[in-house]
């Protein structure tokens, strides 16, 4: 019988791979936060159920039956963690915790009624992919933020950290998947680092920027919507013009349909930093979903308490 601890060191195997580090016995004491020996006791453990194959000294690499379990572990994961955070309005910070309770009691029938309730959704709030039903997606390989060079331009793509500090800090909603990212130069050793994330600057801890992963973009791409940010991240007040959408066909047609069209004007009236956002666009107030604002890109405009039209 499968346990629950296995299936949760499956899962941080495959959140390594995620993120490029190498999966050795010392990063999965970290990952899920026990002693060394009693990462080697499981390893073994999984690899006596055909999970995993290990030899002492060397990486273990999931088996294709480990790997489909893994997916599916991280794919429940995922999706109640947008659940948590689009439906009932969790914060950031208590997302994981509560994810990884619910992930191992999900069916096959609840997994699928929460991904059809949840709609075309392909990440989790902080941008991870969702592994597809049934299948697995290789991981990609993206830079972290204290790799980024300050001549390059990237679109922070996914946000590993669980610092309850950082993510449940005022002005962090900026610091969102698929917002523009630039690194200043001449940050110091022991100080934070510098970026310029939607036209503002933003101080990040080394640590913190090293769990954030972007992807560089082509020299074709670096300069469209290089003060982009996510709508979810604009103050009450604020203003901002539709630049485009970092979501699935589904929820684009919902943003079209409601009349969130690139060159609109749009103004936040509600932002309570928790479950939906409230604005004001083409003369109509909408209600979005936090996990939808954060999808709608914009760039703001000078001022605030400029009206929408």
């Amino acid at each position: 019988m499968i346990s629950p601890q296995m299936e949760e060191y499956m899962e941080a195997i495959v959140r390594l791979e995620e993120r490029g580090e190498p999966v050795t016995t010392t990063t999965l004491a970290q990952e899920c936060q026990v002693a060394a020996p009693t990462v080697t006791e499981m390893l073994r453990h999984l690899s006596e159920h055909g999970l995993i194959s290990y030899e002492p000294r060397r990486e273990p690499s999931l088996t294709p039956a480990g790997r489909a379990l893994a997916s599916t572990v991280l794919r429940r994961h995922r999706l109640w963690e947008r659940f948590l955070h689009d439906v009932l309005g969790l914060e950031w910070d208590k997302l994981h915790d509560h994810a990884c309770e619910l992930e191992h009691a999900t069916s096959p029938e609840l997994e699928r009624l929460l991904a059809r309730a949840l709609g075309d959704h392909t990440t989790c709030p902080h941008g991870s992919a969702i592994p597809p039903e049934g299948g697995y997606t290789a991981p990609t390989r993206l830079v972290p933020l204290t790799d980024l060079h300050p001549s390059w331009t990237g679109r922070i793509v996914s946000i590993h950290d669980e610092d309850r500090q950082f993510l449940g800090a005022e002005g962090a909603e900026a610091i969102a998947p698929g917002a523009i990212v630039r690194a200043e130069e001449g940050a110091q050793p022991g100080q934070p680092l510098a970026f310029i994330v939607g036209g503002r600057r933003q101080l990040l801890p080394e640590d913190v920027a090293s769990r954030i992963t972007a992807r560089v973009l082509p020299a074709e791409e670096a300069g469209e919507g290089d003060d982009a940010i996510p709508l979810s991240a604009l103050a009450p007040g604020e203003t901002g013009i539709i630049r485009g959408f970092s979501a699935g066909r589904g929820m684009v047609s919902r943003c079209l349909a409601l009349g969130f069209t690139p060159g609109t004007a749009v103004e936040m009236v509600q932002n309570a930093g928790r479950g939906p956002v409230i604005v004001l666009v083409r003369d109509t107030r909408v209600a979005l979903g936090r996990g939808e604002a954060q999808k709608v890109m914009v760039v703001r405009r000078g001022g605030t308490h400029a009206s929408a039209r």
